[in-house]
């Protein structure tokens, strides 16, 4: 019996904290608070902000019964609000290539994680971590960190469908046998906006990767085997959601 009477009183508290009463006078002011008593032909009123009025009733308007209009607007700037951070998954698969070496395929994967908004405009940055394979002879493996940075054309666009350029600039490790180095890419392609918080981003990318391979040197009968500096290029196609 005892939490049935408090759960009613709770409610009676949630009840009387979202509503208020509203009066607007002749003039066209309007007060929001609580009624706290009328008698006489004077209605005693009490703001939000604790000040006590008395109104000649003759002076009033209306009298109205209102839902609190800052949670009302606090909760729809809640649901309208951008989230700051931002996730985008992107995956590409295409062709690997390097240079003096037949072509194999090549394929990445990567998590990326910033924010969605510079500056008031629709831009993404921040870093990344994923994979990305060249199937060559022998097969080379990375793992490559990098900043992102992705921006619609013109940077002010809030277009369902808009233009999408990205770069990416970090450092790729490599998997046992192999040297990892610096890596970059370039992508551009078509955003598709799914909603305010995600969209869809298909197009093209090339990526490079500098890296260590053997080379195999032939002097007069001796053939020799050593490590050259060189890099892979990684060219495809490339597909990303951001949510």
């Amino acid at each position: 019996m005892r939490l049935r009477f408090l759960y009613i009183f709770c409610l009676l508290l949630l009840t009387v904290s979202l509503c208020a009463e509203r009066v607007t006078l002749r003039s066209g002011k309007q007060f929001t608070g609580t009624v706290l008593s009328q008698s006489n032909g004077v209605l005693l009123f009490q703001t939000k902000s604790g000040q006590r009025f008395q109104f000649p009733m003759d002076d009033i308007q209306s009298i109205e019964t209102d839902v609190a209009e800052e949670a009302k607007d606090a909760d729809t700037k809640a649901e309208n609000a951008l989230r700051p951070v931002a996730f985008r998954l992107a995956v590409s698969g295409g062709l690997a290539a390097v240079s003096g070496e037949n072509c194999g395929g090549m394929t990445t994967a990567e998590l990326q994680i910033g924010t969605r908004q510079i500056a008031g405009k629709n831009i993404f940055l921040g870093g990344s971590v994923g994979y990305a394979g060249a199937f060559l002879k022998p097969v080379a493996h990375f793992i490559p960190l990098q900043a992102v940075v992705a921006l619609p054309v013109p940077f002010t666009s809030s277009r369902k469908v808009c233009t999408e350029v990205g770069t990416s600039f970090g450092y790729a490790f490599a998997t046992k046998g192999q040297k990892g180095g610096i890596t970059g890419s370039l992508s551009a392609g078509a955003r598709f906006a799914i909603s305010e918080q995600s969209a869809v981003f298909v197009g093209g990318v090339a990526q490079f990767i500098q890296t260590e391979r053997d080379r195999t040197t032939s002097i007069g009968t001796e053939t020799y085997t050593h490590s050259a500096g060189t890099t892979i290029w990684l060219i495809g196609a490339k597909i990303a959601l951001q949510f």
